[in-house]
């Protein structure tokens, strides 16, 4: 198994167990707007800090597959193996560098969406 086929798999493990413990946060934070123990303006405070989280998570994710793509093309340079390996973890890696960037720009839209409504009055 190469490097970068492990650094793949602990990267994806690491995004994996960060995206979950997100999605309990907001769990929670739903629990207890239903529960009445947080307000409205807490729960509008609680959105934004959520939405950046993941704003931040979505950035590292495009920062380490851009980093995955380069190792793939740098490793492919040095040893002259441009064949099927290579080609598959260069569109595997672009593919989900793709979906990474437009997820991040849906999700900048959402942080955006979520300190407007911040910014209102009654927030």
């Amino acid at each position: 198994m190469s490097l970068i086929t492990v650094a793949g798999m602990l990267g994806g493990l690491a995004v994996f167990l960060l995206a979950r413990r997100g999605r309990k946060a907001a769990e929670r934070l739903l629990a207890d707007q239903r529960a009445g123990l947080i307000g409205p303006d807490e729960v509008a405070r609680a959105k934004v800090q959520q939405k950046e989280r993941s704003l931040r998570l979505g950035k590292g994710v495009c920062a380490f597959l851009g980093l995955l793509l380069l190792a793939v093309l740098g490793r492919a340079a040095v040893t002259g193996e441009w064949g099927g390996t290579t080609l598959y973890y260069a569109v595997l890696v672009v593919v989900l560098l793709l979906v990474s960037a437009f997820t991040l720009s849906r999700v900048a839209a959402e942080a955006n969406e979520a300190k407007n409504e911040l910014g209102r009055p009654g927030h």
